[in-house]
């Protein structure tokens, strides 16, 4: 099939939120008894039809609002026609790391300054702030602190051969205001 109209064509495991295993890689989301279900929502979606950007085998982390039932992106048994927008946050690197697609940017929370030092749990990040680490595709750099609509920060929790990644996805449309690494 060859995917038309600005779509890709993926594979997706609907039971993933156990565990994916793709080829010699596993991957899994977060935790089914996690209260965030920012955080174990996420999909992982293995491109079977894809476009000169996104190439068939690659592995993308997409919103997971395309893959309830019924939904329109459905063709049949495990395969879907998704579009190539915002809604796929990035794609997974031979090392496991996320890496941006789609006007999307990958930062770190921000922690809120506190007046005397805390324990790791107590410590709080602001919600409308993130240092960039990749902004691929967009004009935002590695290092520029980027401010953002309230909560649009998104963090994605994820397992790569049991080992949990935590990264935090923004839409540059959401971005605010920046300033910018010396």
């Amino acid at each position: 099939m060859i995917p038309v109209n600005h779509r890709i064509v993926v594979r997706v495991d609907l039971a993933q939120k156990n565990r994916m295993k793709i080829g010699d890689t596993v991957v899994h989301t977060a935790n089914n008894f996690d209260t965030n279900y920012r955080e174990r929502s996420p999909v992982i979606a293995e491109v079977v039809d894809g476009n000169e950007y996104i190439r068939k085998g690659m592995l993308l982390c997409c919103h997971h609002n395309h893959f309830y039932d019924p939904s329109p992106y459905h063709l049949q048994d495990d395969l879907y026609s998704i579009p190539i927008n915002r809604t796929i946050f990035g794609y997974f690197d031979k090392k496991g790391n996320l890496k941006p697609l789609c006007g999307n940017i990958i930062g770190e929370q921000v922690d809120i300054p506190t007046a005397i030092p805390l324990p790791p749990e107590l410590i709080k990040q602001y919600k409308d702030r993130v240092i960039v680490t990749n902004g691929k595709g967009t004009p935002y750099k590695k290092g520029d602190l980027a401010f953002t609509r309230p909560s649009a920060p998104y963090i994605i929790v994820f397992h790569w051969n049991d080992i949990q990644k935590r990264v935090t996805k923004v839409d540059s449309e959401m971005i605010i205001g920046i300033v910018k690494a010396k």
